[in-house]
């Protein structure tokens, strides 16, 4: 019991260290957003119209927390390393 609290604890920890940013988080106009991560984006939900941007750094890589919509209306946030690794896609709700 003990090694699988300690499993599960250890899981979290490794998922949000993946997903977080350091506290300097910058709104950019999506513009400025790197075209190889609006096409991965893209790739991943075909159709979104991005309307939201901000650059933070996680483990010294720039990464991004993008906001869009489909045309169903359904809204996602989208966090991205400027490679174009995605880590997180969320459903708005």
């Amino acid at each position: 019991m003990k090694n699988s609290i300690k499993a599960i604890l250890i899981t979290l920890t490794a998922a949000a260290m993946l997903t977080a940013c350091n506290e300097e988080e910058n709104d950019i106009p999506v513009s400025e957003v790197p075209p190889n991560v609006i096409s991965a984006v893209q790739n991943a939900l075909p159709g979104i119209v991005l309307d939201e941007a901000e650059k933070c750094t996680r483990h010294d890589e720039p990464t991004y927390k993008l906001e869009g919509k489909l045309i169903n209306g359904k809204e996602y946030d989208i966090k991205i390393t400027e490679s174009g690794t995605i880590l997180k896609i969320e459903l708005d709700d």
